[in-house]
Formats: structure tokens, C-alpha cells, sequence
């Protein structure tokens, strides 16, 4: 049995995942629920079309980014609202064009706005 959205924290109107620390790919590919090969697939979609998202990863000395460490609590958001998109729209192609046009839904502001928006309402 396949679980639902709403398990995964898929939902398209869910704010997304907030980690509140960082979390290495296979981690994070538990706590969504979908296979690591699959949040790699994410992450390479992300680091080509988010330059914030590819700006949140360290440096080689050689000048190469290092996607071998820990993802960044932004990071983690991105990618979990990357899921939400794929799950909806089924084409990597498509979820590309949704980046191309919709690209302050995957905005390092977007994720402070949410983050705070979660934050108050657990507070409450």
C-alpha cells in the first residue's frame, strides 16, 4: 500500500517540511517517504534551476559544489515542496517549467515566510 499524500507531507497546500537542523539525503528520503534515488532525482532538479538552493551547498576547493553534505533546513523545504509539484504534475519536464515560472515559491523568503507562519501557529 502506497501512502497517501498528506503521509509524505505532499499535499500541494501543506507549507512543506521544516528540519530544524541538517539532515543527509537518506534521512530526509525517510522522513518523506520516498526512496533516496528518488530525492536525488529532486536535488538535481533544484541545483540546476535554484540558485539559491544551489548557493545553501559549501564549495569544493576545486570550485565544485559539495552535494555530499548535509542538506540545509532550506534545502529540506525545497525539496520536499519539489515532491509536492512532481506528485501533482508526474514530469520532471513539468515540474522544470513550474521552477522556470513560479520560481518565488522555491524562494529563500518564501521559506522564512512559512517557517514563520508554522512557528506562530505551533506557539499558539
Amino acid at each position: 500500500m502506497k501512502a497517501s499524500n498528506s503521509a509524505r507531507g505532499l499535499d500541494l497546500d501543506s507549507p512543506g517540511l521544516f528540519c530544524e537542523s541538517y539532515v543527509t539525503k537518506s534521512e530526509l528520503a525517510r522522513i518523506l517517504n520516498v526512496a533516496r534515488s528518488t530525492l536525488v532525482s529532486w536535488d538535481s532538479i533544484a541545483l540546476y534551476r535554484i540558485d539559491s538552493y544551489r548557493q545553501a551547498y559549501p564549495v569544493k576547493a576545486d570550485g565544485s559544489t559539495d552535494r555530499s553534505c548535509p542538506l540545509s533546513p532550506y534545502q529540506s523545504w525545497c525539496l520536499s515542496r519539489i515532491g509536492r509539484v512532481m506528485q501533482n504534475l508526474k514530469s520532471a519536464e513539468r515540474v522544470k517549467n513550474y521552477i522556470r515560472k513560479y520560481p518565488e515559491d522555491f524562494s529563500p523568503a518564501k521559506f522564512t515566510s512559512q517557517f514563520n507562519q508554522v512557528t506562530r501557529g505551533n506557539a499558539a
